[in-house]
């Protein structure tokens, strides 16, 4: 006779619902508990049904979960709300709330730059908050948070911002989408595609667009190569004036870039489509909320990041896998391609 829950039960004098926790790692069951229970298990062979398991986890999504924990959002920006600034954190951030409501989870907002952050104390907080997991924030410079101290948390990181510690993150798989933007931008007629971007935005997703576009450089006639434009910490008159002299010595077709590329555009009173044809890398643009206009460009799909990452957390607290991982894992999003007007066939320019 197959072994059941019921019977290692009996076995070891618990209750059937501390096995069936105990088997799956929830955090409730003490390690030395789900210790033995493992074990006894082993030894009468017992293996976990698939299509049980399967009913009981569609029983479970059709009824209302009750309240589990509460889930830690980390920001490190140089005001307490910058975050809500930028159009992606806020998709990321809807996702997470969605997706944590759902699996019985809350979510708590904290800014490690509050004054009286440091010193242990954020941890002192989360702890007594009932904090269970935390989701980092892209930080505003990439970087490192070696000072707090991970081993509390089953933790994500959203982007590639952060350096060290290794935790598990949740991306856009950005070398596809810009592969995506140039796929759709030739199908359209454009021949020379310039990408202009800041090396900060760059340098936060591991440099991954310039080294896609440095390779596609390379696989097209040179007639139809454009440089990579990229800014740095120059003044913005210096910027502008290094900008006219890119634009007007490689004559793109299209420009491939940022809010900050437009801003550029804008200074120099270069219309779109007009002058330029312009792909964005990440809608929506804040820049023009009123442009006469729409952008074509990649939508990242950070709502659906937002809530990978909370599945990637909440994995974790139910292994109760807490602390920075052997081997960490990053999952990477596709994103999808927007037509808008800015980017009209070449056919009809």
């Amino acid at each position: 006779m197959r072994p059941t829950m019921k019977m290692i039960a009996q076995k070891m004098g618990v209750s059937t619902m501390t096995v069936s926790l105990a088997l799956k790692d929830h955090p409730r069951i003490s390690t030395e508990t789900r210790e033995e229970v493992k074990r006894v298990a082993e030894e009468m062979g017992y293996r976990t049904n698939p299509m049980v398991s399967s009913l009981m986890a569609h029983i479970r999504s059709s009824r209302p979960v009750p309240y589990q924990a509460n889930l830690a959002f980390l920001s490190d920006f140089e005001r307490k709300d910058s975050w809500k600034e930028l159009p992606f954190i806020r998709a990321a951030y809807e996702g997470m709330c969605s997706r944590a409501d759902e699996q019985g989870f809350l979510i708590d907002n904290f800014w490690i730059n509050e004054k009286g952050m440091q010193g242990g104390r954020l941890e002192k907080i989360l702890k007594s908050r009932n904090i269970q997991g935390v989701i980092l924030s892209p930080l505003a410079e990439s970087g490192g948070l070696e000072y707090l101290d991970w081993s509390q948390w089953s933790s994500a990181a959203l982007g590639d911002s952060l350096l060290s510690p290794r935790l598990h993150r949740v991306t856009h798989h950005q070398t596809h989408g810009m592969e995506l933007l140039i796929e759709h931008l030739s199908q359209k007629g454009y021949r020379r595609i310039g990408l202009a971007i800041d090396h900060l935005s760059d340098t936060k997703v591991g440099h991954a667009w310039s080294s896609y576009m440095a390779g596609y450089l390379l696989r097209i006639p040179a007639k139809e190569r454009v440089p990579i434009f990229t800014t740095s910490e120059s003044s913005r008159e210096e910027t502008l004036q290094k900008f006219t002299r890119w634009f007007e010595r490689h004559q793109p077709d299209v420009l491939v870039g940022h809010d900050h590329q437009l801003d550029i555009l804008k200074g120099l009173g270069i219309s779109i489509p007009g002058d330029v044809s312009f792909a964005h890398l990440s809608l929506p643009s804040k820049l023009f909320p009123h442009s006469e206009i729409s952008f074509s460009g990649l939508d990242q799909n950070w709502t659906q990041i937002g809530a990978a990452a909370v599945d990637l957390v909440v994995a974790q607290i139910y292994r109760n896998e807490r602390g920075i991982p052997d081997i960490s894992k990053t999952i990477l999003l596709e994103g999808s391609w927007v037509e808008g007007e800015s980017t009209p066939d070449r056919q009809n320019l």
